[in-house]
C-alpha cells in the first residue's frame, strides 16, 4: 500500500491495491491451497473447515417415510371421447361390435357418422379409437381368418391382402397372453 500524505491533516493515508499477495515464495499456504499461475487451488483433503455431520438413523431402525399421497387419476378428454364414440359405434354397426376386419379408409365413414348424430369428437379421438380398435386381440384374429374387409353396415369392402395376414399375425404373437 501506498502512503501519501493527506492535505489537511498530514497523516499518511491507505491506498487499496488490487494485487494478490502471496503467503510463501513456493506457492503454498498454510492452509493447504496453491497458487499456480495466478489460480488457487484448495485441496480438498487439507480443508480446515469440517463438513456438516450426516444424518444417519440408529443401527436397527429403518427411517420413516411419509405416507404416499393418493395421486388422483386424471383421464385426458380425448379418451373419454373415445370411448363414448367406441359405444356408440359398437350399438349401431355390428362390423364395430363383431370386429370384423374394416375397410381402408374407414375413417371417413366414421366422421360421417360422427357429422350426421352431431356428435363431438376430432381427428386425434377417431385416431386413437381406431388405433386402440384394430389393436386388440379379436380384431387381429379375424384380420387372420376373414377373407374380406367390411363397411360399418356390414356390406363387403374388399380383400384382406397375404401381408396384411402376416402383418396381424406378427402383432398378435408381440401381445402379452391373458
Amino acid at each position: 500500500m501506498d502512503n501519501k500524505p493527506d492535505t489537511m491533516t498530514d497523516k499518511p493515508r491507505k491506498t487499496l491495491s488490487l494485487g494478490r499477495k502471496t503467503d510463501k515464495s513456493d506457492g503454498t499456504s498454510p492452509s493447504g491451497s496453491k497458487t499456480i499461475a495466478g489460480k488457487r487451488i484448495i485441496r480438498r483433503e487439507a480443508s480446515t473447515t469440517p463438513s456438516p455431520p450426516r444424518n444417519k438413523p440408529a443401527k436397527g431402525k429403518a427411517p420413516r417415510k411419509k405416507p404416499a399421497a393418493s395421486k388422483k387419476v386424471v383421464i385426458p378428454p380425448s379418451t373419454i371421447r373415445a370411448q363414448e364414440l367406441d359405444q356408440q359405434l359398437q350399438g349401431h354397426f355390428g362390423a364395430w361390435r363383431d370386429h370384423l376386419p374394416l375397410a381402408v379408409g374407414i375413417e371417413k365413414a366414421i366422421f360421417r357418422y360422427i357429422s350426421t348424430n352431431h356428435i363431438s369428437a376430432s381427428k386425434r379421438v377417431v385416431q386413437q379409437l381406431l388405433h386402440r380398435h384394430t389393436s386388440t386381440m379379436q380384431y387381429l384374429h379375424n384380420l387372420m381368418q376373414q377373407p374380406l374387409r367390411y363397411h360399418l353396415d356390414g356390406s363387403p369392402a374388399g380383400e384382406v391382402i397375404p401381408t396384411e395376414r402376416e402383418s396381424a399375425a406378427l402383432k398378435l404373437a408381440s401381445l402379452p397372453p391373458t
